[in-house]
């Protein structure tokens, strides 16, 4: 009898104790403990064209900072600026101009030119002032571009895929996409212009600013000491459903800095 209140005893020692060490590790984290002031950075990569034979890739990137404040309702309020830039691979093209070069020598020697060779050299001798193909592939008129913008977003609760292909439950940081941008100064711009040239012919292309945001949670998990930090990383193809879009990646990072007490 005496053995088996001991065991009886045991077993709701240890759950108790159980119970004590499930308190310590896994205090629950409200929407209020997440209230405060948030600063961040981001970036993106996408590629908006590609020829189909490699001639030319058009990647256009960002990098933007930002700050935010989550009251305690888990509405977010923020402002940030981005640094929009244009970047081009010609290598493809590069080679195709050098052979077409080639093909013009080629055409102005009697008896060495082919059929082709003739026709190309005749193209491109038909451009005024131009004995030869020239060309600046599309970039940014005005260099790296930098706009101002504010947003919006909300803190919500709910199961988020991970990294381990699990759904546990986990607040997170939905932002809002960004669509109206300014100038340092307030004045409305959300315009990008890009430029090209070809046998001294120069073109403007304009297109608009795009997002720092995409739709997508940004899921908290917690820092050192009572900071919280916010990420968010997503990679795909075509997005939007523009098919000459092709691949793209933007990641955002946010980290709490100043806890709301009041």
């Amino acid at each position: 009898m005496v053995r088996k209140n001991s065991i009886v005893f045991l077993f709701i020692m240890i759950l108790v104790f159980a119970q004590v060490i499930n308190s310590d590790n896994s205090t629950e984290l409200e929407i209020k403990d997440l209230a405060g002031t948030w600063t961040g950075y981001g970036a993106s990569s996408e590629v908006r064209f590609r020829h189909k034979l490699g001639l030319l890739t058009l990647t256009v990137k960002h990098k933007t900072e930002f700050v935010f404040v989550i009251n305690k309702k888990g509405e977010v309020d923020g402002e940030g600026t981005i640094t929009y830039d244009l970047d081009n691979n010609t290598s493809g093209l590069d080679d195709l101009v050098a052979s077409v070069h080639s093909l013009m020598a080629m055409a102005q020697v009697p008896g060495t030119g082919s059929v082709v060779a003739d026709k190309m050299g005749e193209k491109a001798r038909d451009v005024k002032g131009g004995t030869k193909i020239q060309y600046n592939a599309p970039h940014l008129k005005n260099g790296p571009e930098l706009r101002h913008y504010k947003f919006k977003g909300k803190v919500n609760i709910g199961k988020v895929k991970d990294r381990f292909g699990k759904y546990p439950e986990s607040y997170y940081i939905e932002i809002e996409e960004v669509k109206e941008f300014t100038l340092m100064g307030g004045t409305p711009d959300n315009v990008l212009i890009a430029e090209y040239e070809v046998n001294k012919v120069k073109t403007d292309a304009k297109f608009p600013c795009w997002s720092p945001f995409i739709n997508g949670p940004g899921v908290i998990r917690k820092g050192p000491g009572t900071v919280h930090i916010a990420e968010f990383q997503r990679k795909g193809k075509n997005r939007k459903g523009k098919k000459v879009w092709k691949e793209y990646s933007y990641v955002w990072l946010a980290r709490q800095v100043n806890r709301e007490t009041k």
